[in-house]
């Protein structure tokens, strides 16, 4: 997992000194919303959240290029009347992104479509089945690396927008949905595969060259 850490870092430091001379922009973002498994039968309210990286090379045109490095909370929940499951999934998550702003370049305010491929490397969570019996409440734990897999691609895709601050340092907002392609557990009998949706923001500061 270092390794994949050292790979990206070096990755986005690379990119950062080959493209200085355009718009490149990196800063921090973080997000919040529900996140959920396919195929769960009354699934309930979980937050899912991310913090982390963003990097973004726009070029003279509407286009622009993304990429992403975070700590990402996702899973599900189910409820019944006796019984609870929870399940929280931690990725380190690196969404790549290919995105389309409206308006001209140098305009305060750019609303933006991006949409991409996103993979995710298992670090932590577990999964918590609570059950209820009478006055008896019994929780069983188990890890996430017992039961999930340890990678998982998809697609991820957002509306929203970029708002110049000051000179070369944009807030970007933006709603995001996450749709996983891979069964994320183990367990052949069981087929689950991640989904959420949330708001991120984050400030970008320019470390490019100017046009």
């Amino acid at each position: 997992m270092k390794k994949i850490i050292r790979t990206t870092l070096a990755a986005l430091t690379i990119g950062s000194s080959a493209l200085a001379q355009d718009n490149l922009s990196l800063g921090g973002t973080a997000g919040f919303g529900h996140t959920w498994l396919s195929n769960s039968t009354n699934a309930r309210y979980q937050p899912a959240g991310n913090l982390g990286l963003t990097l973004v090379y726009s070029t003279e045109s509407n286009w622009g290029f993304g990429a992403d490095l975070k700590w990402s909370i996702e899973g599900g929940k189910t409820s019944t009347t006796n019984f609870t499951n929870t399940t929280r999934l931690d990725y380190l998550r690196i969404p790549l992104k290919a995105m389309y702003f409206f308006g001209e370049r140098g305009n305060s305010f750019r609303p933006k479509l991006t949409a991409g491929p996103s993979i995710g490397f298992l670090i932590g969570g577990n999964n918590k089945a609570t059950t209820i019996s009478g006055d008896t409440k019994t929780t069983v734990e188990t890890k996430a690396s017992e039961f999930a897999k340890s990678i998982d691609i998809g697609l991820a895709a957002s509306a929203g927008f970029n708002y110049r601050l000051v000179d070369r340092t944009w807030l970007n907002a933006d709603l995001t949905y996450y749709h996983g392609f891979s069964d994320v557990i183990e367990n052949p009998n069981i087929e689950q595969r991640n989904r959420n949706i949330g708001i991120n923001v984050g400030v970008t500061f320019g470390i490019g060259k100017v046009q």
